[in-house]
């Protein structure tokens, strides 16, 4: 089935596949050949970067290369703890593979928050000086008190962003392979809010495999839905939701809310139309990482959107 003019939109470029990520945990040669299967496909339009750490791009051979080429390339998010740090990496596998490869994506764990303005400063400064055009995205780790550390490091990200005209963002993670791994729902809003409040762009990871919201039982818990995410940090952006507002869309588990038609998509009685669509996942809500291609695309065609 062919998508909707607003579904195309709103799935462009959306995943980015993290098969070397639980609960796939593939190897890096079947991850590797999963995506260049994906990118070569009829829905390769749904596909991004490929997650990948810095160390791993060690055990990338010629070989596996070969199924790459400048028309169809391994485009890359790297995940690091400085990258500055392992910029020799990094740069050993662009002299090698640059025709066949491109360096899109940062990605970061903020594990000092202390730390966290130079770290910011030391990427950036880097993508300048190396002439690297990467989009960085900084993540919290769950604590005791990561409500009040995500604020602060949203808005350290922020007051970068502005001093330097930059658009570092936050990447926000929705669960994983045990239920306590999921944050609450309040947790998921507050940080959306405040996102959209500072203007930061924002990415997902863990635990959006499927469009809606529903009981998971490999994990014992209900997994958030890549619609609910995505649509309601839209609609929380178009129209200033308050956080109950944005509560009910995120925790909506009914499909038939949810709706794509040739000029916008809707939530209920609220509407976001293809332009606006376009806007904000290229300013706002970026994409998510899946460890899985297919079982999104398997859901949409139950839904009978693809």
């Amino acid at each position: 089935m062919k998508p909707t003019k607003s579904l195309h939109y709103f799935l462009d470029r959306l995943i980015d596949y993290a098969g070397l990520f639980p609960p796939a945990k593939l190897d890096i040669e079947h991850s590797l050949a999963n995506y260049a299967d994906y990118i070569k496909s009829k829905d390769e339009w749904m596909i991004s970067q490929f997650i990948i750490p810095v160390f791993q791009l060690r055990e990338i051979s010629e070989q596996l290369m070969e199924k790459y080429s400048e028309e169809y390339p391994l485009v890359l998010s790297l995940i690091s703890g400085d990258i500055s740090n392992e910029i020799e990496t990094v740069n050993q596998f662009l002299k090698m593979y640059g025709n066949s490869s491109i360096f899109k994506g940062y990605e970061s764990r903020i594990l000092n928050l202390s730390e966290l303005p130079q770290s910011l400063e030391s990427s950036y400064q880097l993508g300048k000086n190396q002439k690297l055009n990467f989009n960085s995205f900084y993540e919290l780790p769950p604590s005791d008190n990561w409500v009040t550390d995500m604020n602060k490091a949203v808005s350290i990200i922020s007051e970068f962003n502005v001093k330097h005209n930059a658009n570092i963002g936050f990447k926000l993670r929705c669960g994983g392979v045990d239920s306590h791994m999921f944050p609450n729902v309040e947790n998921i809003v507050h940080t959306i809010l405040l996102c959209r409040d500072l203007n930061l762009p924002m990415k997902f990871t863990a635990g959006l495999h499927h469009p809606i919201r529903s009981y998971s039982e490999s994990v014992k818990t209900k997994m958030y839905g890549f619609f609910n995410i995505f649509i309601g940090g839209m609609i929380a952006h178009k129209f200033s939701l308050e956080p109950d507002a944005l509560i009910s869309i995120l925790i909506d588990e009914n499909p038939k809310n949810f709706t794509f038609n040739e000029n916008g998509l809707n939530w209920k009685s609220f509407s976001v139309s293809n332009s606006e669509i376009q806007k904000y996942r290229k300013e706002s809500f970026i994409s998510y990482g899946s460890c899985s291609f297919h079982e999104p695309k398997e859901d949409l065609q139950q839904l009978g959107l693809l």
